[in-house]
């Protein structure tokens, strides 16, 4: 996926600004003609641009850095949708729905999801096995980021009550309690960021919702437009619907408007099985599910669409490698 040029002359200023030298490094990634925002720049140049600033800043903590620090400008006509919500509740919503928008790793090898747990909204990240040596810095780099957002869109700093991460504590770690404002917790099973749920209903200060039409229009064909080739993105809706009683295959074809075989080939080509998006879409569920103390496994289990016990425990292990219950066990 390309990532939008806005955020590399942002990245690049940011790094001149800790010292890097900007203009070897636009040479030594062919960025030297890169002069227009509505520029694309590819997925490879982005994060061969991101390892090359890993290695010059020397800085372990860098992704923290561009997440809190990052312009509000990178994210164009949606950063002026979620400013004219009527409610902190409706910009989340939109910023989660738009969150392929900047075209990084967001909505592709990232995808955040929203939950409300016993009176705590609850973000939970989860990843493609895609990103390798950036795995870190792009975590980092959302969950500071959805601070910086939610600083912008509420014009006070998110209430967040804990945070989880599924990796040991790096080096920095001392870095998260200033932007968190909360202890972390690491190496647990999940990434999970909470907050305090009633500042979902909060009323914006820039509430605008003649504005906020206008920009979702735009918003939307942006999105379109940018995806609309990805097979895999578009059938990731249908699925999430519902994801007890997905459609088959030939249903999903028919809703969007191509043959079955169509829709096996470019799925093929994207690397995905259409049971494998079912079954993402799932765990990623079941995940959040478990964090919820009120829902029992096997209530659980059926909001899945496994009609015993048995089905969904078996389909838990092969995603986790173990059992719901230790996975919940772990988290609470």
């Amino acid at each position: 996926m390309n990532t939008d040029a806005r955020y590399i002359f942002w990245l690049l200023d940011f790094l001149a600004h800790q010292g890097v030298d900007t203009d070897a490094l636009r040479s030594a990634h062919g960025l030297d003609d890169l002069k227009s925002m509505d520029m694309p720049v590819s997925s490879r140049t982005h994060t061969a641009l991101l390892l090359d600033a890993m290695e010059k800043t020397g800085d372990p903590g860098l992704g923290l850095k561009l997440g809190y620090q990052r312009s509000l400008a990178t994210y164009g006509q949606l950063a002026f949708l979620m400013l004219s919500c009527s409610t902190f509740r409706e910009a989340n919503t939109t910023g989660l729905k738009y969150q392929n928008y900047p075209g990084r790793f967001s909505g592709h090898s990232i995808i955040t999801t929203f939950s409300e747990i016993d009176g705590q909204g609850c973000y939970q990240v989860n990843l493609n096995e895609d990103l390798g040596p950036l795995r870190l810095l792009a975590v980092e780099e959302l969950l500071a980021n959805i601070m910086a957002t939610a600083r912008w869109v509420l014009g006070q700093p998110l209430p967040v009550t804990r945070l989880r991460c599924d990796y040991p504590a790096p080096k920095h770690a001392s870095e998260y309690r200033a932007i968190f404002n909360c202890e972390p917790q690491f190496d647990t099973p999940v990434i999970q960021l909470f907050f305090d749920a009633a500042v979902l209903d909060a009323p914006m200060p820039n509430a605008s919702p003649q504005s906020a039409r206008l920009y979702e229009a735009m918003c939307a064909e942006h999105s379109i437009r940018r995806m609309g080739g990805n097979m895999a993105w578009r059938v990731w809706p249908l699925i999430v619907k519902d994801p007890a009683n997905p459609p088959n295959a030939d249903q999903a074809a028919a809703q969007l408007c191509c043959s079955p075989r169509t829709l096996r080939r470019k799925l093929q080509s994207e690397g995905w099985q259409y049971q494998q998006i079912i079954d993402r879409v799932r765990e990623i569920h079941a995940r959040r599910g478990l964090s919820d103390p009120t829902l029992s496994v096997t209530q659980l289990a059926f909001q899945l669409g496994y009609c015993d016990h048995s089905g969904f425990l078996k389909a838990f292990r092969k995603w986790t490698g173990i059992t719901p219950r230790e996975f919940r066990s772990r988290l609470l």
